[in-house]
């Protein structure tokens, strides 16, 4: 159960980072505040899965004063995961209140041992006093730990005002309390796993409609749908800005190297839905204990197949990686010097350096034209 339960966590947080983050379509079916964009959501998670270890330790305390630390951070665990829960129930809109948690016995028996032995060990109430028609306060109740402890038991000894204040002494099992409060937590993953699910099949749509779109809609309107909602391709190259892009497609008549840049995004933008889809799909999967890799971990750049001229025996690998990213002037002759070397019988290689050099500052013709390169040579 504690694996099933840590991967149902583990899941949540990879939507998380791999959609709720990423796409404006994903994050506006939830409750995506000022406050959650900050790293207050990560936190949490991170907290939820510190937590994990206080309540999962196994551990036999000897003596009774590892028995009261023991019980007191486990009750505590306990009572924090409760309201972590609480909170991501209302980030994703799940529609569970308050108000129904104190419904579910998981959630209300294990939170009121805690109240009442950690939180509140002494209670009082008000009370009208009738001879001075002022309100006071009386003691409630009071709960202390009893020193007869046995092990995998929490005791204590409780006061009482419903009781005369007799002494009464009361004895959980911590295991008892653990499967209740496993199975509040799998209930409660399973309710956010749904609305995440849910969110994920609407964007699959979504991915749909978009693809359709760039089969058969005017380039503008492609970079307006992406734009809108998958905007995510436009963070995996610098060449893949919106503007540039529409730039690029005003020239594409003037130079292959434009036209190039064109079927580069386009080509970039197919494999990035296909992808996008399978690891939608692998999400939606029930099986949590199976291990799965999204298609496209965050931050990742987009890998774009473009076939090898088996014929070439020259590795261009190493210089045109330093030059996929502008540099200082002398940097970029350095790299550039290098190619050019390995290039001196390629004209439109020579060509292409050269009009990189000139536009070190301009962005849509360094890239357009590194791209070009990279075509040119087979890569």
């Amino acid at each position: 159960m504690q694996d099933l339960i840590e991967k149902k966590l583990d899941k949540i947080a990879d939507i998380w980072n791999s959609f709720i983050l990423e796409y404006k379509f994903c994050n506006s079916k939830i409750k995506y505040t000022e406050d959650i964009k900050s790293n207050y959501f990560g936190d949490i998670l991170h907290y939820f899965s510190d937590t994990f270890y206080i309540i999962f330790k196994d551990s036999t305390p000897s003596n009774f004063l590892e028995n009261f630390e023991t019980s007191i951070s486990f009750l505590q665990a306990i009572y924090v995961q409760q309201d972590f829960i609480e909170e991501l129930l209302l980030i994703f809109k799940c529609n569970v209140l308050n108000g129904d948690l104190q419904l579910d016995k998981n959630y209300k028996i294990n939170r009121d041992i805690r109240n009442e032995l950690v939180g509140h060990p002494i209670r009082k109430s008000k009370f009208l006093d009738q001879a001075t028609n002022k309100n006071k306060l009386r003691l409630l109740s009071s709960a202390l730990f009893s020193n007869h402890f046995t092990p995998g038991n929490i005791s204590y000894i409780r006061y009482h005002r419903d009781n005369n204040y007799k002494q009464e002494s009361i004895s959980h099992a911590k295991k008892d309390i653990l499967a209740r409060h496993l199975a509040f937590l799998d209930r409660h993953f399973d309710i956010i796993l749904n609305k995440l699910g849910s969110i994920l099949k609407s964007f699959y749509k979504k991915i749909e409609e978009i693809e359709k779109v760039v089969d058969n809609a005017p380039f503008e309107k492609v970079i307006s749908v992406v734009s809108q909602s998958f905007e995510f391709t436009f963070h995996s190259e610098p060449l893949f800005k919106p503007n540039l892009l529409l730039e690029a497609y005003v020239k594409k008549d003037i130079h292959i190297r434009y036209s190039n840049a064109i079927e580069y995004f386009i080509a970039g933008l197919k494999t990035s839905i296909n992808e996008t889809k399978n690891t939608i799909t692998g999400f939606l999967n029930k099986d949590y204990l199976k291990p799965f890799e999204p298609a496209i971990p965050p931050g990742t750049p987009l890998k774009i197949k473009i076939q090898a001229n088996p014929k070439v025996s020259v590795s261009y690998h190493y210089e045109l990686s330093k030059l996929s990213e502008k540099r200082k002037p002398i940097d970029f002759n350095f790299f550039a010097s290098l190619l050019r070397e390995k290039c001196r019988e390629k004209h439109e290689v020579l060509r292409e350096l050269d009009f990189m050099e000139i536009n070190l500052e301009n962005d849509l013709e360094y890239y357009c034209s590194y791209h070009h390169i990279k075509n040119l040579l087979g890569r």
